[in-house]
């Protein structure tokens, strides 16, 4: 089992079962970010790493997971995690 890396089986987008799973989460999605720091040196900030991805709960609740996927965090907000890594919110989807 350990020489499998991904899914042997194609992804299927069931439109049904998805409008199903939000009205379960009380009629919000999750919401994916990203976390970010950015290089404030001379002129314009640029990004400068990627420190998480991240999801955020219907509730309000986040959790992060970095690019390495060795650990993953829970956070109140998405907004608390960004204060406790030294990181910018990058919102990736609606």
């Amino acid at each position: 089992m350990d020489d499998i890396q991904e899914s042997e089986l194609m992804p299927v987008y069931h439109a049904d079962v998805a409008k199903w799973a939000v009205e379960l989460g009380g009629g919000v999605a999750p919401r994916l970010f990203a976390l970010v720091r950015e290089d404030l040196g001379e002129g314009d900030a640029v990004l400068d790493e990627l420190v998480a991805y991240g999801i955020v709960m219907p509730d309000g609740s986040a959790a992060t997971v970095p690019l390495s996927g060795h650990w993953f965090a829970r956070w109140l907000t998405p907004e608390s995690a960004s204060r406790r890594m030294g990181s910018e919110v990058v919102w990736l989807s609606r």
